[in-house]
Protein backbone atom coordinates (compact mmCIF):
# COMPACT_ATOMS: atom_id res chain seq x y z
CA UNK A 1 0.00 0.00 0.00
CA UNK A 2 2.67 2.61 0.68
CA UNK A 3 4.47 1.47 -2.76
CA UNK A 4 1.38 2.62 -4.20
CA UNK A 5 0.57 5.95 -2.10
CA UNK A 6 4.26 6.99 -3.21
CA UNK A 7 4.26 5.55 -7.00
CA UNK A 8 0.67 7.23 -7.63
CA UNK A 9 1.65 10.59 -4.75
CA UNK A 10 -1.57 9.77 -3.03
CA UNK A 11 -0.76 11.81 0.33
CA UNK A 12 -4.03 11.06 1.94
CA UNK A 13 -3.47 6.98 1.97
CA UNK A 14 0.15 7.81 2.83
CA UNK A 15 -0.72 10.06 6.01
CA UNK A 16 -2.80 7.13 6.98
CA UNK A 17 -0.07 4.13 7.14
CA UNK A 18 1.95 6.59 9.03
CA UNK A 19 1.12 5.78 12.51
CA UNK A 20 0.55 1.77 11.50
CA UNK A 21 4.72 2.21 10.61
CA UNK A 22 5.39 3.98 13.62
CA UNK A 23 3.81 1.42 15.83
CA UNK A 24 4.86 -1.58 13.99
CA UNK A 25 8.77 -0.03 14.09
CA UNK A 26 8.62 0.49 17.75
CA UNK A 27 7.03 -2.74 18.56
CA UNK A 28 10.67 -4.30 17.11
CA UNK A 29 12.20 -2.08 19.07
CA UNK A 30 13.72 1.17 17.30
CA UNK A 31 13.66 4.12 18.34
CA UNK A 32 11.05 7.11 16.99
CA UNK A 33 13.37 9.13 16.25
CA UNK A 34 15.17 7.03 13.49
CA UNK A 35 11.45 5.95 12.31
CA UNK A 36 10.17 9.15 11.70
CA UNK A 37 14.04 10.42 10.01
CA UNK A 38 13.01 7.76 7.32
CA UNK A 39 9.71 8.60 7.03
CA UNK A 40 10.49 11.88 6.01
CA UNK A 41 12.78 10.57 3.87
CA UNK A 42 9.95 8.60 2.05
CA UNK A 43 7.70 11.32 1.92
CA UNK A 44 10.18 13.34 0.05
CA UNK A 45 10.98 10.93 -2.18
CA UNK A 46 6.96 10.31 -2.97
CA UNK A 47 6.81 14.40 -3.65
CA UNK A 48 8.66 13.49 -6.70
CA UNK A 49 10.15 9.84 -7.08
CA UNK A 50 11.65 7.78 -10.03
CA UNK A 51 12.89 4.36 -9.78
CA UNK A 52 16.57 3.72 -11.23
CA UNK A 53 15.84 3.13 -14.46
CA UNK A 54 13.76 5.53 -15.36
CA UNK A 55 15.95 8.37 -13.67
CA UNK A 56 18.95 7.02 -15.43
CA UNK A 57 17.28 7.32 -18.66
CA UNK A 58 16.30 11.04 -17.93
CA UNK A 59 20.26 11.83 -17.42
CA UNK A 60 21.19 10.07 -20.52
CA UNK A 61 18.84 11.97 -22.87
CA UNK A 62 19.88 14.82 -21.22
CA UNK A 63 23.40 14.68 -22.06
CA UNK A 64 22.51 13.79 -25.30
CA UNK A 65 20.13 16.91 -26.04
CA UNK A 66 23.49 19.00 -24.62
CA UNK A 67 25.50 17.84 -26.66
CA UNK A 68 23.80 17.72 -29.50
CA UNK A 69 22.64 21.66 -28.74
CA UNK A 70 26.30 22.60 -27.83
CA UNK A 71 27.88 20.83 -31.22
CA UNK A 72 25.19 21.01 -33.64
CA UNK A 73 23.18 24.03 -32.48
CA UNK A 74 21.39 24.73 -35.79
CA UNK A 75 20.50 21.20 -36.57
CA UNK A 76 19.41 20.77 -32.62
CA UNK A 77 16.84 23.94 -32.95
CA UNK A 78 15.40 23.41 -36.76
CA UNK A 79 14.63 20.40 -35.33
CA UNK A 80 12.83 21.43 -31.71
CA UNK A 81 11.48 24.48 -33.65
CA UNK A 82 9.86 21.85 -36.04
CA UNK A 83 8.66 19.68 -33.19
CA UNK A 84 6.99 22.76 -31.81
CA UNK A 85 5.38 24.44 -35.47
CA UNK A 86 2.18 23.94 -34.16
CA UNK A 87 2.15 26.31 -31.24
CA UNK A 88 3.28 29.58 -32.49
CA UNK A 89 4.21 30.86 -29.12
CA UNK A 90 6.26 28.08 -28.31
CA UNK A 91 8.17 28.78 -32.01
CA UNK A 92 8.42 32.17 -30.58
CA UNK A 93 10.01 31.45 -27.83
CA UNK A 94 12.77 28.49 -29.52
CA UNK A 95 13.44 31.35 -32.16
CA UNK A 96 13.71 33.97 -29.60
CA UNK A 97 16.53 31.29 -28.10
CA UNK A 98 18.10 30.74 -31.70
CA UNK A 99 18.76 34.56 -31.50
CA UNK A 100 20.41 34.12 -28.03
CA UNK A 101 22.68 31.59 -29.22
CA UNK A 102 23.89 33.76 -32.75
CA UNK A 103 22.01 31.21 -34.66
CA UNK A 104 20.58 33.39 -37.43
CA UNK A 105 16.87 32.60 -38.73
CA UNK A 106 15.36 33.37 -42.21
CA UNK A 107 12.34 33.72 -43.14
CA UNK A 108 10.07 31.33 -45.58
CA UNK A 109 11.39 31.13 -49.19
CA UNK A 110 9.52 29.51 -51.51
CA UNK A 111 12.30 28.44 -53.65
CA UNK A 112 14.26 26.92 -50.49
CA UNK A 113 12.12 26.18 -47.52
CA UNK A 114 10.85 21.99 -47.18
CA UNK A 115 7.72 21.32 -45.03
CA UNK A 116 9.68 21.95 -41.50
CA UNK A 117 12.78 24.20 -40.25
CA UNK A 118 15.58 23.02 -41.84
CA UNK A 119 19.22 24.11 -42.16
CA UNK A 120 20.77 25.57 -45.18
CA UNK A 121 24.29 25.18 -46.92
CA UNK A 122 24.94 28.48 -44.51
CA UNK A 123 24.61 26.95 -41.69
CA UNK A 124 21.50 29.23 -41.22
CA UNK A 125 18.16 27.73 -40.33
CA UNK A 126 15.12 28.61 -43.12
CA UNK A 127 11.45 28.47 -41.68
CA UNK A 128 9.54 25.87 -42.72
CA UNK A 129 6.49 26.79 -44.98
CA UNK A 130 4.12 24.83 -42.50
CA UNK A 131 5.03 27.05 -39.37
CA UNK A 132 2.88 29.66 -41.36
CA UNK A 133 -0.21 30.25 -39.89
CA UNK A 134 -2.47 29.32 -42.32
CA UNK A 135 -0.29 27.37 -44.43
CA UNK A 136 -0.71 23.39 -43.62
CA UNK A 137 0.86 20.62 -44.32
CA UNK A 138 -1.31 20.08 -47.53
CA UNK A 139 -0.85 23.21 -49.69
CA UNK A 140 3.03 23.15 -48.79
CA UNK A 141 3.47 19.32 -50.05
CA UNK A 142 1.67 20.54 -53.52
CA UNK A 143 4.44 23.23 -53.80
CA UNK A 144 7.33 21.23 -52.77
CA UNK A 145 6.33 18.11 -55.35
CA UNK A 146 5.67 20.83 -57.88
CA UNK A 147 9.56 22.52 -56.90
CA UNK A 148 11.34 19.46 -58.06
CA UNK A 149 10.84 20.28 -61.67
CA UNK A 150 12.30 23.09 -60.77
CA UNK A 151 12.74 26.60 -59.08
CA UNK A 152 9.60 28.88 -59.53
CA UNK A 153 11.17 31.84 -62.28
CA UNK A 154 8.91 34.55 -61.19
CA UNK A 155 5.87 35.13 -59.37
CA UNK A 156 3.31 34.05 -62.94
CA UNK A 157 5.56 30.58 -63.29
CA UNK A 158 4.10 30.10 -59.11
CA UNK A 159 0.64 30.75 -60.01
CA UNK A 160 0.51 29.22 -63.38
CA UNK A 161 2.41 26.10 -62.29
CA UNK A 162 0.42 26.00 -58.77
CA UNK A 163 -2.71 26.12 -60.08
CA UNK A 164 -5.31 23.84 -61.26
CA UNK A 165 -6.58 21.55 -58.51
CA UNK A 166 -3.69 22.05 -55.81
CA UNK A 167 -4.39 23.50 -52.58
CA UNK A 168 -3.27 26.50 -53.20
CA UNK A 169 -5.80 29.41 -52.37
CA UNK A 170 -6.40 32.89 -51.21
CA UNK A 171 -5.54 32.50 -47.34
CA UNK A 172 -2.43 30.12 -48.27
CA UNK A 173 -1.06 32.53 -50.24
CA UNK A 174 -1.09 35.68 -48.34
CA UNK A 175 0.34 33.76 -45.58
CA UNK A 176 2.88 33.18 -47.51
CA UNK A 177 3.44 36.98 -49.04
CA UNK A 178 3.08 38.24 -45.20
CA UNK A 179 5.74 35.85 -44.31
CA UNK A 180 8.20 36.77 -46.66
CA UNK A 181 8.17 33.60 -49.04
CA UNK A 182 8.25 35.23 -52.24
CA UNK A 183 10.74 38.18 -51.23
CA UNK A 184 13.11 35.51 -53.85
CA UNK A 185 11.33 37.63 -56.64
CA UNK A 186 13.12 41.00 -56.63
CA UNK A 187 10.53 42.68 -59.00
CA UNK A 188 7.56 42.94 -56.02
CA UNK A 189 7.78 43.88 -52.66
CA UNK A 190 4.62 42.70 -50.26
CA UNK A 191 2.75 45.57 -50.56
CA UNK A 192 2.22 45.42 -53.83
CA UNK A 193 0.13 42.52 -53.68
CA UNK A 194 -2.48 43.71 -51.59
CA UNK A 195 -3.72 46.93 -53.79
CA UNK A 196 -6.17 46.65 -56.01
CA UNK A 197 -5.43 45.24 -59.68
CA UNK A 198 -8.52 45.75 -62.48
CA UNK A 199 -11.80 44.35 -61.48
CA UNK A 200 -10.15 42.47 -58.57
CA UNK A 201 -10.08 43.97 -54.52
CA UNK A 202 -5.81 42.89 -54.55
CA UNK A 203 -3.31 42.24 -57.01
CA UNK A 204 -3.15 38.58 -55.34
CA UNK A 205 -7.19 37.96 -56.27
CA UNK A 206 -5.94 38.90 -60.04
CA UNK A 207 -3.03 36.15 -59.68
CA UNK A 208 -5.61 33.52 -58.37
CA UNK A 209 -7.83 34.21 -61.37
CA UNK A 210 -4.91 34.35 -63.81
CA UNK A 211 -3.57 31.09 -62.70
CA UNK A 212 -7.31 29.51 -62.45
CA UNK A 213 -7.51 30.60 -66.50
CA UNK A 214 -4.38 29.25 -67.49
CA UNK A 215 -4.94 26.00 -65.55
CA UNK A 216 -8.59 26.08 -67.32
CA UNK A 217 -6.92 26.68 -70.76
CA UNK A 218 -4.03 24.10 -70.25
CA UNK A 219 -6.76 21.32 -69.93
CA UNK A 220 -9.35 22.49 -72.80
CA UNK A 221 -5.79 22.43 -74.93
CA UNK A 222 -5.21 18.76 -73.89
CA UNK A 223 -8.65 17.92 -74.95
CA UNK A 224 -8.76 19.40 -78.18
CA UNK A 225 -8.15 17.71 -81.87
CA UNK A 226 -5.09 19.38 -82.43
CA UNK A 227 -3.44 19.11 -78.48
CA UNK A 228 -1.17 20.43 -75.98
CA UNK A 229 0.26 23.86 -77.18
CA UNK A 230 3.49 25.40 -75.29
CA UNK A 231 1.90 28.88 -76.06
CA UNK A 232 -0.87 29.33 -73.49
CA UNK A 233 -2.40 32.65 -74.69
CA UNK A 234 -2.78 34.18 -71.22
CA UNK A 235 -1.23 37.57 -70.87
CA UNK A 236 -0.01 38.33 -67.77
CA UNK A 237 -1.63 40.62 -65.46
CA UNK A 238 0.11 44.01 -64.78
CA UNK A 239 2.22 44.74 -61.68
CA UNK A 240 0.49 47.52 -59.93
CA UNK A 241 2.74 49.92 -58.74
CA UNK A 242 2.37 51.36 -54.82
CA UNK A 243 4.71 52.51 -51.88
CA UNK A 244 6.20 50.29 -49.71
CA UNK A 245 5.39 49.57 -46.38
CA UNK A 246 6.56 51.25 -43.57
CA UNK A 247 9.17 49.18 -41.91
CA UNK A 248 6.56 48.62 -38.67
CA UNK A 249 3.98 47.98 -40.77
CA UNK A 250 5.19 44.95 -42.50
CA UNK A 251 7.21 43.57 -39.47
CA UNK A 252 3.91 43.50 -37.74
CA UNK A 253 2.08 41.62 -40.50
CA UNK A 254 5.45 39.23 -40.85
CA UNK A 255 4.58 38.48 -36.92
CA UNK A 256 0.83 36.95 -37.53
CA UNK A 257 2.12 34.31 -39.80
CA UNK A 258 5.16 33.48 -38.34
CA UNK A 259 5.24 34.61 -34.92
CA UNK A 260 8.19 36.95 -34.24
CA UNK A 261 9.91 39.55 -36.29
CA UNK A 262 12.83 37.49 -38.91
CA UNK A 263 13.25 39.90 -41.78
CA UNK A 264 14.62 42.41 -39.06
CA UNK A 265 13.08 44.11 -35.47
CA UNK A 266 11.20 47.49 -35.22
CA UNK A 267 13.69 48.82 -33.50
CA UNK A 268 16.39 48.48 -36.43
CA UNK A 269 16.23 52.04 -37.52
CA UNK A 270 17.19 53.29 -33.63
CA UNK A 271 19.82 51.07 -32.94
CA UNK A 272 22.55 54.23 -32.87
CA UNK A 273 19.79 55.58 -29.96
CA UNK A 274 19.74 52.55 -28.03
CA UNK A 275 23.59 51.56 -27.92
CA UNK A 276 24.56 54.96 -27.01
CA UNK A 277 22.04 56.15 -24.52
CA UNK A 278 20.36 53.63 -22.96
CA UNK A 279 21.94 51.96 -19.34
CA UNK A 280 20.92 48.80 -19.84
CA UNK A 281 18.48 46.35 -22.03
CA UNK A 282 15.56 45.48 -20.30
CA UNK A 283 16.11 42.22 -19.24
CA UNK A 284 19.02 43.82 -17.59
CA UNK A 285 17.36 46.66 -15.58
CA UNK A 286 16.78 44.86 -11.93
CA UNK A 287 21.07 45.50 -11.52
CA UNK A 288 20.14 48.96 -11.04
CA UNK A 289 18.01 47.89 -8.09
CA UNK A 290 18.93 50.06 -4.60
CA UNK A 291 22.17 51.32 -6.54
CA UNK A 292 23.87 54.26 -7.42
CA UNK A 293 20.36 56.43 -7.07
CA UNK A 294 18.26 53.51 -9.44
CA UNK A 295 18.20 55.90 -12.06
CA UNK A 296 17.99 53.93 -15.40
CA UNK A 297 17.98 55.26 -19.11
CA UNK A 298 15.62 52.61 -20.88
CA UNK A 299 14.39 52.37 -25.02
CA UNK A 300 12.07 50.11 -26.70
CA UNK A 301 8.43 49.74 -28.50
CA UNK A 302 5.09 50.07 -26.98
CA UNK A 303 3.33 46.94 -26.91
CA UNK A 304 -0.41 46.21 -26.06
CA UNK A 305 -1.43 49.66 -24.37
CA UNK A 306 -4.33 49.56 -22.05
CA UNK A 307 -6.08 53.08 -20.75
CA UNK A 308 -8.51 52.57 -18.05
CA UNK A 309 -10.42 53.81 -15.73
CA UNK A 310 -10.11 53.26 -12.02
CA UNK A 311 -13.69 52.99 -9.75
CA UNK A 312 -12.76 56.85 -8.31
CA UNK A 313 -13.02 57.58 -11.97
CA UNK A 314 -9.50 58.42 -12.86
CA UNK A 315 -7.82 57.33 -15.52
CA UNK A 316 -4.74 54.91 -15.47
CA UNK A 317 -2.48 52.86 -17.86
CA UNK A 318 -0.25 49.92 -18.61
CA UNK A 319 1.72 48.85 -21.31
CA UNK A 320 4.49 46.34 -22.39
CA UNK A 321 7.71 47.50 -23.62
CA UNK A 322 10.00 45.33 -25.66
CA UNK A 323 13.65 46.01 -26.90
CA UNK A 324 15.72 43.52 -28.94
CA UNK A 325 16.44 41.20 -25.70
CA UNK A 326 13.40 41.20 -23.96
CA UNK A 327 10.31 43.20 -22.98
CA UNK A 328 9.05 44.23 -18.75
CA UNK A 329 5.26 45.68 -18.36
CA UNK A 330 4.99 48.76 -16.79
CA UNK A 331 1.89 50.48 -15.26
CA UNK A 332 1.23 54.19 -14.89
CA UNK A 333 -1.26 56.25 -12.75
CA UNK A 334 -2.43 59.57 -11.76
CA UNK A 335 -0.51 62.44 -12.38
CA UNK A 336 2.51 60.16 -14.90
CA UNK A 337 -0.67 58.99 -16.47
CA UNK A 338 -1.91 62.08 -17.96
CA UNK A 339 1.79 63.20 -18.55
CA UNK A 340 2.72 60.57 -20.51
CA UNK A 341 -0.64 59.02 -21.88
CA UNK A 342 0.21 60.22 -25.17
CA UNK A 343 2.76 58.25 -25.79
CA UNK A 344 0.91 55.29 -25.28
CA UNK A 345 0.50 54.14 -28.54
CA UNK A 346 0.89 50.24 -30.42
CA UNK A 347 3.93 50.61 -32.06
CA UNK A 348 5.62 53.67 -30.45
CA UNK A 349 8.96 53.29 -30.12
CA UNK A 350 10.35 55.25 -27.00
CA UNK A 351 13.33 56.33 -24.84
CA UNK A 352 12.43 56.38 -21.05
CA UNK A 353 14.21 57.87 -17.91
CA UNK A 354 13.60 56.64 -14.68
CA UNK A 355 14.13 55.59 -11.06
CA UNK A 356 14.16 52.55 -8.55
CA UNK A 357 12.84 53.42 -5.41
CA UNK A 358 12.11 50.89 -2.22
CA UNK A 359 8.63 50.01 -3.01
CA UNK A 360 5.67 50.76 -0.38
CA UNK A 361 4.09 47.57 -0.37
CA UNK A 362 6.96 45.27 0.17
CA UNK A 363 9.43 45.64 2.16
CA UNK A 364 13.37 45.23 0.79
CA UNK A 365 11.68 45.30 -2.47
CA UNK A 366 12.11 48.06 -5.60
CA UNK A 367 9.49 49.49 -7.61
CA UNK A 368 10.95 51.56 -11.04
CA UNK A 369 9.10 54.92 -11.37
CA UNK A 370 8.97 56.90 -14.84
CA UNK A 371 9.95 59.88 -14.59
CA UNK A 372 10.42 61.32 -18.45
CA UNK A 373 9.71 59.40 -21.92
CA UNK A 374 10.31 61.08 -25.31
CA UNK A 375 9.76 59.68 -28.72
CA UNK A 376 13.06 57.56 -29.58
CA UNK A 377 13.05 59.14 -32.99
CA UNK A 378 14.14 62.72 -31.24
CA UNK A 379 16.42 61.04 -29.25
CA UNK A 380 19.33 61.12 -31.31
CA UNK A 381 18.60 64.28 -33.17
CA UNK A 382 18.76 66.21 -29.64
CA UNK A 383 21.44 64.40 -28.09
CA UNK A 384 23.66 63.34 -30.72
CA UNK A 385 26.58 66.15 -31.25
CA UNK A 386 29.23 64.09 -32.71
CA UNK A 387 30.88 61.29 -33.67
CA UNK A 388 34.09 59.82 -33.39
CA UNK A 389 35.66 57.59 -35.66
CA UNK A 390 38.29 54.85 -34.80
CA UNK A 391 40.38 53.74 -37.28
CA UNK A 392 43.44 51.01 -36.73
CA UNK A 393 46.54 52.85 -39.34
CA UNK A 394 47.32 49.19 -40.35
CA UNK A 395 43.76 48.89 -42.29
CA UNK A 396 44.34 52.41 -44.31
CA UNK A 397 44.39 52.11 -47.99
CA UNK A 398 43.83 53.55 -50.61
CA UNK A 399 40.85 52.09 -51.24
CA UNK A 400 39.77 52.59 -47.28
CA UNK A 401 40.48 56.38 -48.00
CA UNK A 402 38.30 56.48 -51.24
CA UNK A 403 35.13 54.51 -49.49
CA UNK A 404 35.52 56.36 -46.60
CA UNK A 405 35.40 59.65 -48.21
CA UNK A 406 32.50 58.66 -50.61
CA UNK A 407 30.57 57.73 -47.75
CA UNK A 408 30.84 61.10 -46.14
CA UNK A 409 29.89 63.00 -48.78
CA UNK A 410 27.00 60.80 -49.28
CA UNK A 411 25.92 61.51 -46.25
CA UNK A 412 26.35 65.00 -44.93
CA UNK A 413 24.71 66.34 -42.11
CA UNK A 414 25.17 68.56 -38.81
CA UNK A 415 27.06 66.47 -36.54
CA UNK A 416 30.59 67.37 -35.74
CA UNK A 417 33.20 64.29 -37.73
CA UNK A 418 36.40 63.41 -35.49
CA UNK A 419 38.71 60.54 -36.00
CA UNK A 420 41.51 58.41 -33.58
CA UNK A 421 44.01 56.99 -35.97
CA UNK A 422 45.52 54.20 -33.54
CA UNK A 423 49.28 52.93 -33.95
CA UNK A 424 49.02 49.69 -32.58
CA UNK A 425 52.30 48.89 -33.36
CA UNK A 426 53.89 51.84 -31.68
CA UNK A 427 51.17 52.46 -29.46
CA UNK A 428 50.61 56.40 -30.04
CA UNK A 429 47.01 57.61 -31.03
CA UNK A 430 46.37 60.63 -33.26
CA UNK A 431 43.21 62.45 -32.55
CA UNK A 432 42.15 64.64 -35.70
CA UNK A 433 39.10 67.08 -35.65
CA UNK A 434 37.32 68.31 -39.32
CA UNK A 435 36.44 72.09 -39.38
CA UNK A 436 34.25 71.43 -42.66
CA UNK A 437 32.81 68.49 -43.26
CA UNK A 438 29.94 67.39 -41.09
CA UNK A 439 27.92 64.23 -41.30
CA UNK A 440 24.46 62.39 -40.89
CA UNK A 441 25.42 59.85 -37.89
CA UNK A 442 22.78 57.93 -38.61
CA UNK A 443 22.03 54.38 -38.72
CA UNK A 444 22.47 54.33 -42.88
CA UNK A 445 26.33 55.37 -41.76
CA UNK A 446 27.18 53.72 -38.90
CA UNK A 447 26.38 50.20 -41.26
CA UNK A 448 28.40 51.48 -43.75
CA UNK A 449 31.26 52.26 -40.69
CA UNK A 450 30.80 48.67 -39.64
CA UNK A 451 30.76 46.84 -43.07
CA UNK A 452 34.59 48.72 -43.50
CA UNK A 453 35.11 47.63 -39.97
CA UNK A 454 35.44 50.91 -38.22
CA UNK A 455 34.45 51.52 -34.85
CA UNK A 456 32.59 54.72 -33.44
CA UNK A 457 31.72 56.38 -30.70
CA UNK A 458 29.25 59.60 -30.04
CA UNK A 459 29.71 62.69 -28.74
CA UNK A 460 33.41 61.65 -27.44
Amino acid sequence: MLRKGMGKKKKKLIDQLYPIFIEGGESNGHDKKTLDKIWKDWEAFASYAFNKSHSTCYAFVAFQTAYLKANYPAEFMASVLTHNKNDISKVKFFLEECSRMGVEVLGPDINESEMNFTVNNEGKIRFGMSGLKGVGEGPVSDILAERKKGHFENIFDFFRRMSGGKSINKRVVESLVLGGGFDCFPEMHRAQYFVPSDKYDTFLEHLLKYGAAYASQLISAATSLFGVSDDIMIPEPKIPQTEEWGLISKLNKEKDVTGIFISGHPLDDYKIEIKNFTSCSLNEMSKFEGKNGGKVNIAGMIVNPQHRISKKGTGWGSFELQDFKGNRDFVLFGEDYINFKNYMNDGEAVFITGKFRPSWRNKGEFDFKIEEIQLLDTVGKNKIDSIRLTIDIATIDIKFVERLDALCKRKRGKHKLKMLFIDSMNKQKLPLYSKDRKVEADNEFIDNLEKMGVTYKVNA
